[in-house]
């Protein structure tokens, strides 16, 4: 697993207080974790803050299961990477 993905399950399961490998890529933030608009809300800050992008709210509408996060979170830090 990708270091990114490790990062996103340790801050899912210290939020939900669930055991990383319970977080699987397919998981969806409202149905299997259980998270209502202002933890997705939290959540999204949390992975702004850990990763130092930028979840803007048309992009996090789009966001619905883990695996969408990662993916979403690994093109911002590629576009960060080939903008410096």
């Amino acid at each position: 697993m990708s270091k990114v993905f490790l990062k996103l399950q340790s801050i899912l399961a210290r939020q939900f207080s669930i055991p990383m490998d319970n977080i699987q890529p397919e998981a969806r933030f409202k149905e299997e974790l259980g998270a209502d608009s202002r933890d997705f809300f939290e959540i999204l800050q949390m992975f702004e803050e850990a990763f130092k992008i930028t979840i803007n709210s048309e992009d996090a509408v789009q966001i619905f299961t883990i695996n969408d996060a990662f993916r979403y979170i690994e093109k911002k830090l590629n576009e960060k990477v080939k903008n410096n």
